[in-house]
């Protein structure tokens, strides 16, 4: 008969109790962490379903399994069963198929659509994060901050109404400011319009109107219309834009007639020799950027002269007052200027 050491049976008994204690105990232990993981996913699906939901309500659209299934990149096995869940948890009505949210079911979205829009203000005025990557880092945030942090990060920002693309940040009671305009492939042609928002997904047609120079604030003028999109004039150029991308995009009609279609100087335009005046920081310079220029005394009607040219052009040194400031050519591109 095999004899074991009482000391190899102890440690043994240790490691399974052990073992035990690091699956099961209450609250750390892997089973239970697995479990809260299982739940933080779920309720992450069902916050995005209530913003889809929202979304197309708000669109007067009807959301539909397979519209919530490709938005959240999930089965409709799945959609089914968090359907049944947002139903038992009465956030949304089922009618003949048709799905809409009940009165709880819009202020627990409001409540995520909040949070991820004041996110994304916050990463676009204290941060230096890229703006392609607002709208991703705001998805994983809006499903961890509580809402007296909101409270507070919106308090700390000047309770902002709008966020960098020109939504509008619902309020802590779930108010939500009216933005009036139409989407720039519903507009005649020959309309000079001021561009109010940009929708940031998906992310490749965001960057794609971005490239081309569109941005909040922006006016342009519809040139011509067809059935495969539409052609834009801005900054000096005649621009092509797919019906999809122009879908995107919501703008205020203007009432006038004259639109010059001249592409406006930067300090990147600027040569030895020549002085410019500021007229702006582009609306597109944000953030720690923006607050760096101004620091340097970079303000509207400030005078600047080019310093130094670097061989390469990149970076330049300019000459403010009486200080040497560097500035790489993407920088000097946010300065709007006239000599």
């Amino acid at each position: 008969m095999l004899e074991i050491s009482p000391v190899i049976a102890l440690l043994v008994f240790f490691v399974i109790v052990m073992l035990l204690i690091s699956l099961f105990y209450p609250g750390k232990g892997l089973f239970h962490k697995y479990k809260r993981m299982q739940q933080n996913d779920n309720r992450v699906l069902i916050e995005d379903a209530l913003k889809h939901i929202f979304d197309y309500e708000n669109q007067n659209l009807s959301p539909t399994l397979n519209s919530l299934a490709g938005n959240m990149g999930v089965s409709t096995d799945k959609i089914s069963d968090i359907i049944k869940e947002l139903k038992s948890h009465k956030l949304i009505l089922l009618q003949e198929h048709k799905i809409s949210l009940t009165n709880s079911g819009k202020i627990y979205a409001l409540k995520i659509i909040r949070i991820h829009r004041l996110w994304e203000s916050y990463l676009a005025e204290e941060t230096g994060v890229k703006e392609l990557d607002w709208h991703d880092e705001a998805e994983k945030v809006e499903h961890t901050m509580t809402q007296k942090d909101a409270d507070e990060l919106s308090a700390k920002m000047g309770n902002p109404k709008f966020d960098p693309h020109g939504d509008p940040i619902p309020t802590t009671d779930g108010k939500v400011f009216n933005v009036s305009g139409k989407l720039l492939n519903n507009v005649g042609d020959n309309k000079i319009v001021k561009i109010l928002h940009i929708e940031d997904e998906p992310k490749s047609i965001y960057s794609e109107l971005r490239d081309k120079g569109l941005h909040k604030g922006k006016e342009i003028k519809i040139i011509s219309k067809s059935e495969n999109g539409l052609k834009i004039a801005l900054d000096g150029k005649e621009i092509k834009l797919t019906s999809i991308a122009a879908s995107k995009v919501l703008v205020d009609v203007l009432e006038k007639s004259e639109f010059i279609n001249k592409k406006s100087k930067t300090l990147a335009d600027l040569s030895i020799g020549e002085i410019g005046k500021v007229i702006q920081l582009l609306p597109t310079c944000r953030g720690q950027q923006r607050r760096r220029l101004l620091d340097f005394g970079i303000v509207p009607g400030a005078e600047i002269s080019v310093y130094m040219k670097n061989p390469l052009d990149d970076p330049a040194a300019y000459l403010v007052k009486d200080t040497i400031v560097a500035l790489r050519n993407n920088q000097a591109q946010e300065i709007e200027i006239v000599i």
